[in-house]
């Protein structure tokens, strides 16, 4: 997972609409400034307690939109870089499908 933090924030540190992006290693949050905020990316356990899942698809994109600042901020960024097949925004949720197959899923929240 810190390999998948750094390389996640290096993408969003290098996308022009966002700064002051941290990785915060073992604890699994990203803080940046986006569109007017300040935001937290956690990585989140699934019931088994694991971070990266296999996956024997692309995540679907829910019906719902996504926050703004995953749909036009995160989710453009990763797309730009080899190691993401995809990138879905629901809401507060990320989900990050892996150029290796596996996925994981973050969720978004205002950094206090």
């Amino acid at each position: 997972m810190d390999e998948e933090a750094v390389r996640l924030a290096d993408v969003l540190q290098t996308h022009p609409d966002t700064n002051d992006v941290t990785d915060f290693g073992a604890q699994g949050d990203i803080v940046f400034t986006a569109a007017g905020g300040t935001w937290m990316l956690d990585f989140q356990a699934s019931a088994d307690g694991e971070v990266f899942q296999d996956s024997t698809g692309t995540p679907v994109p829910a019906d719902g939109p996504g926050a703004d600042v995953l749909r036009d901020v995160v989710v453009p960024a990763l797309l730009t870089h080899p190691a993401y097949r995809a990138a879905t925004a629901d809401d507060d949720t990320l989900t990050v499908l892996l150029a290796t197959g596996r996925h994981y899923t973050l969720a978004l929240s205002p950094a206090a």
